[in-house]
């Protein structure tokens, strides 16, 4: 799927996360029956998703969501009028493209604190060399 679909996808989408289903059970809501999923959400690529999320999917069509318990799976969720999460086999997305198209930038804080420490040791040299009057003897510059 082009990363642009895959844009225009999680766009509509009132959430998306990548994670591992860790259980599934059978259900019936509204005289249809459904398939009940728990996720372990690892990341959290767009909307307000807890650590663990429940998830509805039809069961016995087409469209049926049947993840392999423990493995990684990105999906693109919608919300239902009550206020469940729903997917279907469309939902379903490339964990790596989902997060590489979605996902917040990770490690801001640490690039933060590793480039305050660089320039921090730089300025400090700096000083300690201005305070002792240590001079380059380049070749061309002046002699002092």
């Amino acid at each position: 799927m082009p990363a642009s679909l895959l844009g225009e996808r999680l766009s509509a989408a009132d959430a998306a996360l990548v994670g591992r289903v860790i259980s599934v059970r059978r259900a019936e809501r509204g005289g249809v029956a459904q398939r009940v999923l728990t996720i372990d959400v690892d990341q959290n690529v767009k909307g307000g998703i807890p650590k663990h999320v429940v998830v509805w999917s039809p069961s016995g069509t087409g469209c049926d969501l049947k993840p392999k318990l423990n493995t990684d799976i990105g999906l693109l969720l919608t919300r239902s009028p009550d206020g469940r999460w729903v997917a279907s086999r469309a939902s379903l997305a490339d964990p790596g493209r989902l997060v590489a198209t979605g996902g917040e930038p990770r490690g801001g804080r640490i690039k933060v604190v590793v480039g305050g420490v660089l320039l921090a040791i730089v300025v400090l040299w700096a000083l300690s060399r201005r305070r002792r009057g240590i001079r380059p003897q380049l070749p061309g510059g002046p002699r002092s």
